[in-house]
């Protein structure tokens, strides 16, 4: 009743009440929400959260404002541009409609909004700290004004902690041994959190920088999504390859799932006793074809090695 009582007063506007279930006496407004409901909500809309929903209503009605009024004969939009010229100007600020309230951090850090648990981070843990509940996100500060977090906001009983996963990899990248039991761990892809779990602390804390560094530019999803898939591909985590990857996948893109190659021959390869074998063998050869007469090495041919051979004569 707060958030609207300040509404009325920064639009200074009235507000006059009904009667609960009289909607006889707001018959405009049930009108126009019966419109909606039969005209733009049909077949009922599916969207990937309020915020898209929103949008999408949004341009519906602008399409509809470029329809011919039923009796006035004139585009809706024109009309509603005559009303606003007889409408006070709005304030320069826009109202933020936004509750807050004082709650103190439990000892993983979590805050307790309307039966639902914000994460804070562990950092934050007995802490006194202010929330602020908006339609889609809740921000999260301390009393002197310093931010803290900014996750989802949830309606009705969440059944896990909400939180905001890109505010904890800096935190990791500073205490590497809080992964084990870090609330994001199950944000992670299955193998790129399994390799996090076989590094060492400090190639751990240098992935978990890397990632936040991504995180920061293209989001948490994207950077995670990144990391899996070039662990995937049999690679280690690196930075051009972690922005590269991440700025893809935010773009929408998905990556294409190339199997690893097989790099088996070149470690073999790399084995001491095979290169020897191999410098060996070049050797040999070399030796073989240094001590050939000069009168079989004509000046003209085909090149083999560091000989010249006559064509044909293979």
């Amino acid at each position: 009743m707060d958030v609207f009582r300040r509404f009325v007063e920064h639009y200074r506007v009235e507000a006059g009440f009904c009667n609960p279930g009289s909607g006889w006496e707001k018959g405009n407004v049930e009108n126009a929400v019966g419109f909606l409901r039969r005209d733009p909500m049909v077949p009922m809309p599916n969207a990937e959260s309020y915020r898209k929903l929103t949008s999408w209503m949004l341009s519906r009605c602008d399409e509809i404002a470029g329809n011919t009024h039923y009796r006035k004969d004139v585009p809706i939009s024109d009309l509603f541009a005559g009303e606003k010229t007889r409408m006070p100007p709005l304030p320069r600020v826009p109202y933020d409609a936004c509750r807050w309230v004082t709650r103190r951090a439990d000892r993983e850090g979590n805050v307790e909004i309307d039966s639902d648990r914000y994460l804070a981070g562990p950092s934050w843990h007995g802490w006194t700290l202010e929330a602020g509940s908006r339609a889609f996100q809740v921000e999260i500060r301390t009393q002197d004004g310093r931010f803290v977090a900014k996750p989802p906001r949830a309606y009705g009983r969440a059944a896990r902690t909400v939180g905001n996963p890109a505010s904890l990899p800096p935190v990791l990248a500073r205490k590497s041994r809080a992964w084990g039991e870090s609330p994001i761990r199950g944000d992670f892809p299955g193998k790129l959190r399994l390799a996090v779990d076989a590094m060492d602390s400090k190639t751990r804390q240098r992935t978990f920088r890397l990632l936040a560094k991504a995180g920061d530019a293209y989001g948490f999803d994207a950077a995670a999504k990144a990391g899996g898939h070039i662990v995937e591909q049999g690679r280690s985590v690196d930075e051009a390859s972690l922005t590269a990857m991440a700025r893809r996948v935010g773009a929408g893109e998905t990556p294409d799932d190339v199997p690893a190659p097989d790099l088996h021959a070149y470690d073999r390869f790399m084995r001491p006793e095979t290169r020897a074998k191999a410098a060996w063998a070049w050797a040999k050869g070399t030796r073989r074809c240094r001590t050939r007469p000069a009168a079989a090495r004509p000046r003209t041919g085909k090149r083999t090695g560091s000989c010249v051979w006559p064509a044909g004569r293979h």
